[in-house]
């Protein structure tokens, strides 16, 4: 495992790039921001000398005392590259923005400059159209003291790492997968940490997959407190009702998927619900989903996400879903997020001009 774990991350070493950027503080800001020639200074109006640079992965490097690595005061997000085009890439940004708002971190440089940096760290990689990519932007506090106290901190980092991703294998869309309850750890609700900020706090999550780790599972189910599912721990999740003569009315086909009181409002999330509504099915936010509503031979379930796409889910805790293979709805749905991927109107593609983006925008034209 430990190899196959090496030659992994080498393979994203080697297809990916970062897009860095901090104040330039001497003895305190890392070194790579000081190569001659590589860097370049940032037109903020900060108080201080900003400064950018796109590096390789054994280039880069964060502040030991930066808040993102040291306490997890920091958003992020994932967006996919798929057909030459960043998909979605203006409701990622903006959701971005959101999670910097209600963190109150001040993002040091305006949507279109992030956007234009972002995409010339996707064209330094030297991606090909047909290539399956994927960007992790990133916000944290900033480096700060040895306290949590954020008026501590100097000012933001940003980070944007472009490189390959693949989640699951093909066949697995084909096949589906197992998913594990987590009953130990639960997803805490709003009241305690809202899960709409896309945080780098992932511990609950992480917790969620060491209690299930020994039981082989592809990904784990979260709870609420209330023992009510909440979401996958890096997915939204659905489950499907076939009711009788769904053939020929849609609307018989009913999918549900948790409240985002204890859940991410996805933005794969939402693709889906727009996708299933236009196919006249029934669709229901609930706040009362047990595991044990996903299984049973009139039902179906997939979890959606940014990395995974829409991934077939066929038992959960041994237990089938339906006949333990992905459903006709499952399918048709996937056929739906794919053909979203393959819609030019969908993203922006990564060779965009700068008149091309500010258009996408909506700045201009």
């Amino acid at each position: 495992m430990d190899a196959k774990v090496r030659e992994e991350l080498s393979r994203l070493a080697a297809k990916g790039r970062v897009f860095l950027s901090m104040p330039w503080i001497p003895d305190l800001s890392p070194a790579c921001l000081d190569l001659p020639g590589r860097f370049e200074v940032a037109d903020t109006d900060e108080p201080w000398e900003r400064r950018h640079a796109i590096l390789k992965f054994n280039e880069a490097g964060l502040s030991p005392l930066d808040h993102g690595g040291l306490y997890g005061d920091a958003c992020f997000e994932g967006i996919l590259i798929k057909n030459g085009s960043v998909f979605l890439f203006k409701e990622h940004l903006e959701r971005w923005w959101r999670s910097a708002k209600l963190l109150s971190i001040k993002m040091p440089y305006s949507m279109p400059e992030m956007a234009w940096h972002i995409l010339r760290t996707i064209n330094a990689v030297g991606f090909d159209k047909t290539e399956r990519a994927y960007l992790r932007p990133v916000l944290t506090r900033g480096f700060g003291n040895l306290g949590i106290n954020p008026k501590k901190c100097l000012a933001p980092t940003v980070y944007v790492i472009a490189s390959t991703i693949q989640l699951y294998p093909a066949e697995l869309y084909d096949k589906g997968i197992e998913l594990a309850v987590a009953r130990a750890v639960r997803r805490p609700g709003r009241e305690f940490i809202d899960p709409n900020i896309k945080s780098n706090n992932y511990l609950n999550n992480i917790f969620g997959l060491l209690e299930t780790l020994s039981r082989g599972a592809a990904e784990t189910l979260m709870l609420t407190a209330k023992g009510n599912i909440a979401e996958a721990t890096a997915d939204n999740v659905f489950s499907i009702t076939r009711k009788a003569g769904w053939e020929a009315d849609p609307t018989k086909v009913v999918l549900k998927t948790p409240v985002t009181a204890y859940c991410l409002k996805g933005i794969t999330r939402d693709r889906i619900i727009a996708n299933a509504m236009a196919l006249g099915y029934t669709v229901e936010e609930r706040d009362d989903m047990l595991p044990m509503d996903l299984v049973g031979l009139d039902r179906e379930c997939f979890m959606t996400g940014t990395g995974c796409g829409l991934m077939p889910v066929v038992g959960v805790e041994g237990i089938k879903v339906g006949d333990g293979h992905p459903g006709p709805v499952t399918r048709k749905l996937l056929d739906c997020i794919n053909g979203d991927m393959a819609n030019p109107a969908m993203g922006l593609p990564f060779d965009a001009t700068q008149e091309e983006l500010h258009r996408y925008l909506g700045i201009i034209g």
